[in-house]
């Protein structure tokens, strides 16, 4: 009765069947075992409040993934399986069957389960809930002989609910204790439904709810607290949810209003996680803990938890998605609707293209859409998610012409390591800061990263803090008519005699035991110094509360994964800085909660790409300063400018463009288009406005990236990237400046 797997999910809806896909394909060894307490595989539960009642034919589930897929993947599917117990210390959970489970790494993906009335006559027959197939089966089968039913609760599933009930040609009556869609907390929005359902033939009835139900053996009254009595021959339930946690008690795992974990899906025992309506997840977005209950939300955060499963450590960043369809509109609400906020509409709801725009502080925080384009949509998630300030577009909200991809996006700075060539970043960003550009995102690599953490920490005048923080590295140089001479000896006693507001060598180290002895060195040189510096400039426990958001990325020394400390996500400390910094043999490594760090760069000199994948590349204004110029016209004539040159190679900015891949997405949405323009008109326009045909579908504002690249004249000298010496640096932020100029120019 006991078993051993790799891999655990226990759940058998979307969030639980997306993640054991994932997993196979983000290339997971060992076995996996999805648990079920339904009595099929995991289906597609959005259509069971629609298309499953309105059908006349018996409708069959759609399974999220066929059978075969389950055995071509490896993956072992328990069906009526519940679970009973969970020890997080023991990794064990205890089935209610009495079979014990042991895993290495467990997602709960339990959703959530109706919450139902406790009123005189609640458990007569013909009172529904709506959760699974059997549920939908039962409702189907009330229908047939039914000529009136009550719905009790306008959220969305009451709505789609009575709808669909209504397309039945039952009579309906929805009693809704508030008001209908109060999740939008828009009255005039929720008025406007309140008409549809009424033009349609169901009666609303807002501000009762039910007291009691009766009949005999089955439902056929419901009487409401307000005196009202209502016959009808069925009700469907819709009042709420609440998060299917009771199998955790005693297992020490928190829960409030669902199993609490952070950004990453991580609950407060290792090697747990939580995805779906069941998860009460950080948002970094919105800098909120919360629980959101739709089927585009269980599918992302499935994927993202077993991608975490694997180690990646990769934030729930995404903005959330409502979709809903009754009869003929199709609607959604993205993010999060919290007072106080401004609201601006475009369009008209009676014209069936209609938008709202919630702000706060000049900020997007939530769009309702209704039959306006997906481009719009898509960009307008874009613009919550990155926090856009839109001030100076925000008149222009109203227009129905007005395209949302015209609206300045973000502004990016992209940082890279190269030692003493950071002083030509702070030349850059010097002159960046006079032609009024500052960025929203900074992110940097080594010596990138100090100075990126420099300007995410003084958003009111980074250059001048810049110049300050160079002015304090630079050493002075040894007295020398020839440039070159000067410079050999300036790096010459930097390298024996180290920084004193940076490194030191190991070798002016007083040796306190064995282990410091020269056979057990892993660095030449000891950073601390370094930290006090940081901490003269930044301050760290302000970062997050920072208009620009700081991106920092160093290598896992044992994993050999890049990683990317964020400040919107993580809390940064001068370590984090240090670790991208740690470049071998020359530093230590950096520790960092057990983890041990050297510098990102040896993956990656331009954390581009990283910024993509955290920020989206939709309307990004991107300055790149390349310290390691692509292209030379001339050879290396001595080891000096063979190893420059090597640098430069190693290190240059190379931003990849897979032509190949860009043409085949172009074709498969034009074949996506083409395939929707044959569809009938209601199933077409329906499509068109769900979350994931707006996403993969939607077009985003083009990305523009400026290059401003650090280039020495044919007949200087190569310089050394630790060559700190006053001269040098002083050389260097000259030429960032006149550079980045040129650039701005062209």
């Amino acid at each position: 009765m006991e078993k051993h797997v790799d891999f655990l999910v226990i759940g058998g809806g979307l969030a639980g069947a997306t993640a054991v896909e994932t997993l196979r394909a983000e290339g997971a060894q060992g076995s996996i075992l999805l648990l079920s307490e339904d009595t099929q595989l995991p289906y597609q539960r959005p259509p069971l409040s629609k298309a499953f009642i309105t059908s006349v034919r018996p409708p069959v589930a759609h399974l999220v993934l066929p059978e075969s897929k389950y055995q071509e993947l490896d993956i072992d599917v328990l069906l009526e399986t519940r679970v009973a117990a969970l020890d997080p210390a023991k990794h064990l959970i205890k089935t209610q069957s009495g079979k014990k489970i042991h895993y290495k790494k467990l997602l709960i993906a339990t959703g959530a389960r109706p919450i139902r009335l406790q009123v005189p006559g609640s458990e007569l027959a013909g009172i529904h809930y709506l959760r699974s197939v059997a549920d939908a089966q039962a409702i189907r089968t009330s229908i047939e002989t039914a000529k009136r039913a009550v719905v009790i609760g306008g959220s969305f599933i009451g709505v789609e609910v009575a709808a669909s009930l209504r397309q039945r040609n039952i009579e309906v009556t929805l009693i809704e204790p508030a008001s209908l869609l109060h999740k939008l907390k828009t009255p005039a929005i929720s008025a406007f439904f309140q008409t549809t359902l009424a033009q349609h033939g169901v009666q609303v009835l807002v501000g009762d709810a039910p007291a009691s139900f009766g009949g005999d053996a089955r439902v056929r009254e419901v009487i409401t607290q307000g005196g009202k009595t209502i016959l009808c021959d069925m009700v469907v339930v819709g009042v709420g949810v609440t998060p299917d946690t009771e199998f955790l008690q005693g297992s020490d795992i928190d829960v409030d209003n669902g199993i609490v974990v952070d950004q990453y899906l991580q609950a407060s025992q290792p090697d747990i996680f939580a995805a779906g309506d069941v998860a009460n997840f950080f948002d970094p977005v919105f800098n909120c803990q919360h629980r959101i209950e739709h089927w585009d939300n269980a599918i992302k955060q499935g994927r993202l938890a077993a991608r975490n499963m694997l180690g990646q450590h990769l934030p729930y960043d995404e903005v959330s998605y409502f979709f809903s369809h009754v009869f003929d509109l199709s609607f959604n609400l993205l993010g999060l609707i919290e007072e106080p906020y401004e609201k601006i509409d475009r369009g008209a709801l009676e014209a069936g293209s209609f938008a709202s725009f919630y702000l706060h502080n000049n900020v997007l925080r939530a769009l309702f859409t209704l039959g306006r384009p997906s481009d719009e949509t898509k960009v307008t998630e874009v613009l919550i998610k990155n926090r856009v300030n839109i001030k100076a577009s925000k008149r222009r909200l109203s227009d129905p012409d007005f395209r949302l991809n015209r609206i300045p996006n973000q502004t990016v700075f992209i940082l890279q390591g190269g030692g003493a060539f950071g002083a030509f970043e702070f030349g850059a960003v010097k002159a960046l800061e006079e032609a009024h550009i500052r960025p929203d995102i900074v992110a940097g690599v080594s010596i990138g990263a100090f100075n990126s953490a420099i300007i995410a920490g003084n958003p009111a005048h980074p250059a001048a803090a810049l110049e300050a923080f160079w002015k304090e590295m630079a050493m002075a140089s040894p007295a020398n008519p020839d440039e070159e001479s000067r410079r050999f000896m300036a790096t010459g006693q930097i390298a024996l005699f180290g920084m004193p507001h940076f490194f030191q060598p190991r070798w002016f180290m007083p040796v306190l035991g064995l282990d410091q002895m020269p056979n057990h060195w892993t660095s030449l040189y000891d950073t601390s110094p370094a930290i006090k510096l940081l901490e003269k400039y930044v301050d760290f426990s302000g970062l997050k509360a920072s208009p620009i958001r700081l991106m920092v990325s160093a290598v896992d020394v044992q994993t050999s994964e890049l990683v990317v400390f964020d400040s919107y996500i993580d809390d940064l400390t001068s370590a984090h800085i240090l670790a991208s910094g740690s470049l071998p043999p020359s530093f230590p490594w950096t520790t960092i909660g057990g983890k041990h760090y050297w510098d990102g760069g040896i993956v990656s000199n331009s954390p581009l790409d990283k910024v993509v994948e955290r920020c989206g590349s939709a309307g990004k204004r991107v300055f790149i300063i390349d310290l390691f110029p692509g292209k030379r016209t001339t050879m290396p004539d001595n080891l000096t400018d063979v190893m420059a040159r090597r640098d430069e190679i190693v290190y240059s900015e190379r931003i990849r463009s897979d032509l190949k891949t860009r043409d085949l997405v172009r074709d498969f949405r034009k074949l996506v288009e083409e395939i929707v323009a044959e569809l009938p008109a209601g199933v077409a326009t329906r499509l068109v406005h769900q979350p994931n045909y707006i996403q993969m579908m939607g077009e985003d504002a083009p990305m523009t990236i400026t290059r401003i690249i650090r280039e020495n004249s044919e007949d200087e000298p190569s310089s050394k990237d630790y060559d700190f010496s006053d001269k040098t640096i002083e050389r260097l932020t000259a030429s960032g400046y006149a550079m980045t100029k040129r650039a701005l120019g062209r």
